[in-house]
């Protein structure tokens, strides 16, 4: 517990620092968010190896390199978000199309592979099927992270929401990355006290034997309340209640918002702990003392962002 806490806290310091500096440059937190993301892929990706799931490692890990690399250009020819998407989405077939090409050039070496591995399949079958078990990582959870990243640059994208200035939309990118982060920890938290306390029957005991319908339903709550209390502290400060009063903040949006977001996260959480099941692992990695790996830290968080993502755009 006592190493749980300490890399807790040094988490908090390190996203603490790294939000500040998004003053300098937000740069600095797609970097981050991109070394979480290549390394969130390699656990993915020894993941699905342990579960029999045949991908590459190496196409997996150097991805988020490639997708960022597309957002910044997409960034630079001013291109919708929508856009992004749609070519992130051409980028996977492109990577699919890559690999199976790859493995069919070196032929003699992916027909070793398929004799080490005691497989009866042809050298093209084996090529494609690896191929699209790899596109998988791409989808969950590079795509999903590259919503963060979005969520960083509102600030950068004047172009799209032409009703705010650069400063308003930092701000409240600031606030969504904050959302972001916080409603699935307060979620997770309160899921695991209220889970505790009141106990009852189990939510998915073959997938997660020690999540409760009850802890599920709390967590829901608390992640709800979490999302309103964070609005009410950020309203409190002028700068911030100017911003929202203009683009038409609601205290009920929050409400709606944190239930759909935490339910969302605990299922998030169920996800990744059903690829440990099928890994027959206990953690994703051992990154992270008393926490194990990025993917266990991230698993929630994950899935949260686009919601959030999605959230800012409607309303802005």
């Amino acid at each position: 517990m006592k190493q749980r806490i300490i890399t807790g806290a040094t988490l908090v310091a390190v996203l603490i620092l790294v939000l500040l500096a998004r003053q300098l440059s937000t740069y600095i937190f797609d970097a981050f968010i991109l070394l979480i993301a290549m390394y969130a892929c390699f656990e993915t990706s020894r993941l699905f190896a342990k579960m029999g799931v045949y991908n590459n490692k190496y196409f997996a890990i150097v991805y988020p390199l490639f997708a960022y690399g597309l957002y910044i250009l997409c960034l630079n020819l001013d291109m919708r978000w929508y856009m992004l998407i749609l070519l992130e989405l051409a980028l996977i077939i492109v990577f699919v199309m890559a690999q199976w090409f790859l493995s069919l050039f070196m032929y003699k070496s992916t027909k070793n592979e398929i004799a080490t591995r005691n497989l009866k399949l042809r050298v093209e079958s084996f090529s494609i099927y690896k191929a699209i078990q790899t596109m998988y990582i791409y989808l969950y959870p590079a795509l999903l992270m590259l919503f963060f990243v979005l969520i960083n640059d509102i600030s950068i994208m004047s172009n799209y929401f032409t009703a705010l200035n650069n400063n308003a939309l930092f701000l409240i990118s600031t606030f969504g990355l904050i959302l972001a982060f916080s409603i699935p920890v307060f979620t997770d938290t309160f899921a695991y006290l209220t889970g505790s306390l009141f106990r009852g029957k189990k939510l998915c005991p073959k997938i997660s034997p020690n999540k409760t319908i009850s802890g599920a339903i709390g967590g829901a709550l608390w992640g709800a309340i979490s999302a309103v209390v964070l609005y009410l502290i950020f309203n409190a400060f002028d700068m911030y209640n100017e911003v929202f009063v203009q683009i038409g903040f609601q205290f009920w949006h929050f409400i709606i918002v944190g239930l759909v977001v935490s339910v969302v996260c605990e299922l998030g959480d169920l996800f990744e702990s059903y690829l440990k099941r099928k890994a027959n692992v206990k953690d994703s990695g051992d990154i992270l003392p008393g926490h194990g790996g990025i993917l266990d830290r991230m698993d929630s968080h994950i899935v949260c962002a686009p919601l959030i993502f999605i959230f800012l755009v409607i309303l802005l």
